[in-house]
């Protein structure tokens, strides 16, 4: 894969993690119109969850996202330097 590929890859990669962790952000701190009191809940598949589990899993799945994507610029970062 092409230098500039694997950055672009990674940034665009790093970019949707970065947005997947504030929806997870907002999922895990959201308590609801009902005064803080109420459960709530999200809609995945036609099945509702729990908006606080699901917000756990995407925090998850971003971290982890953003730890490739940070090794993909990094590798790139190597390879342009050693060139």
């Amino acid at each position: 894969m092409g230098r500039h590929l694997r950055s672009l890859v990674g940034l665009a990669l790093l970019g949707l993690s970065l947005l997947l962790g504030v929806y997870g952000l907002f999922a895990v701190l959201y308590r609801g119109d009902s005064g803080g009191n109420g459960d709530t809940y999200v809609t995945f598949g036609g099945h509702q969850v729990d908006a606080q589990l699901a917000g756990a899993v995407a925090l998850c799945v971003s971290f982890i996202a953003i730890l490739v994507a940070w090794l993909i610029l990094s590798r790139g970062r190597r390879e342009s330097s050693s060139s």
